[in-house]
């Protein structure tokens, strides 16, 4: 009885193998698809690594299942916000299903009523805002979200590492560093945790004012920055032989990759919470997708990852809605079933993700893994 039906399944997987690689003939029609990306300016890592991501999923898959073929609108927001408005509007004059966002809260928050005036469907890879997904009922946030990322963070290092001192760093300049480090310090707090130091190191005056604390007044270091400050601050600590142990943020690791290779060796051992890690299990697409990405010497970067799994929500939305019609492409986008993602499964619930958490370790420019959250 027991061979009978491990033989059963042994062929309903075998038929579900086939049918799962059965080959789309091409349509010979074409769909496109709007990409906002800052590929220029002070965000242009965000962009750069996004769109090698987006472009490496459309070259593994370019076909719906209808044979249909996605083709991408791409255009440079110039990590600006009156230049983000001018692409979103260059875009209304196309005939566009959805869109991409490679952008960061600051824009996609400055644009949310041209969104809904526009009535297109955004899938957004990197706006973390908590609030992201209801100032436009058009937007669908693939990316974990500030609480979360402070939840995970703040429960981390209170109940993984019992550690109840932590000195926070920040850069001011940016929203996003800002405002996650002030939710970390007030869910901290709230927590029971000490917040011995709240430091903008944006500035000479901030790297200054940090060298003054010794590592004796803290146990560790929650830092927000982006990978150049971060850069300043190992650096400090190298010189003066101080070794932190330190947790960063979503990205960190990501746009590290672009420093000279003797800036990103200082980033060994530190922590991040992040989307993904290196040491988990690889099937044939996350193995082919990472040596797409290698060629340009971005394998580890979690922008890129981050535009797979929208590839492939956008790839459900549309094999969902066969007549592309923008209400079906809308609601798909924001409540899906379990998507298979190029590291981990995710599913949508009313415009924001829900998906595995990761604390990993940084080793030789690697994300390994330390802690999985659900």
């Amino acid at each position: 009885m027991m061979k009978n039906i491990v033989l059963f399944i042994m062929i309903a997987l075998m038929f579900s193998a086939c049918e799962y690689e059965k080959k789309i003939i091409p349509s010979g029609n074409v769909v496109e698809v709007g990409v906002l990306a800052p590929l220029s300016g002070k965000d242009k890592r965000l962009g750069h690594q996004s769109l090698l991501g987006l472009q490496a999923a459309n070259e593994m898959q370019p076909y719906l299942s209808n044979g249909d073929e996605i083709v991408f609108k791409i255009i440079d927001t110039k990590s600006d916000i009156k230049s983000a408005r001018g692409a979103l509007k260059s875009l209304s004059s196309k005939k566009l299903l959805s869109a991409f966002s490679f952008m960061s809260s600051k824009e996609m928050t400055a644009l949310s009523k041209q969104i809904d005036k526009r009535k297109l469907p955004i899938i957004t890879t990197l706006a973390t805002d908590n609030h992201i997904a209801k100032e436009s009922s058009y937007i669908a946030q693939v990316c974990i979200d500030n609480s979360t990322q402070v939840l995970v963070a703040s429960h981390y290092i209170k109940d993984e590492k019992f550690i109840k001192n932590v000195g926070v760093i920040y850069n001011k300049k940016n929203q996003y560093s800002l405002v996650l480090a002030k939710e970390f310090r007030k869910y901290f707090t709230q927590l029971g945790g000490n917040i011995k130091f709240f430091i903008d190191v944006s500035t000479r005056h901030g790297l200054g004012k940090f060298q003054k604390y010794k590592k004796k007044n803290i146990e560790m270091l929650f830092n927000t920055a982006d990978a150049k400050i971060t850069t300043k601050i190992l650096k400090i600590l190298k010189d003066e032989k101080s070794d932190f142990y330190i947790l960063g943020t979503d990205g960190l690791l990501s746009g590290a990759l672009e420093l000279p290779s003797e800036d990103l060796k200082l980033f060994d051992t530190l922590h991040v919470v992040e989307h993904y890690a290196h040491n988990t299990k690889r099937n044939k697409y996350r193995k082919k997708f990472e040596s797409i990405l290698d060629k340009n010497s971005y394998a580890e970067s979690s922008y890129a990852f981050l535009a797979y799994d929208g590839y492939q929500l956008l790839r459900y939305a549309l094999n969902s809605c066969p007549q592309y019609d923008t209400t079906c492409i809308k609601h798909s986008l924001q409540n899906s079933p379990i998507i298979e993602g190029i590291s981990n499964n995710f599913t949508m619930i009313n415009a924001k993700v829900k998906r595995e958490v990761y604390v990993d370790k940084i080793t030789n420019a690697k994300l390994e893994k330390e802690v999985v959250v659900y």
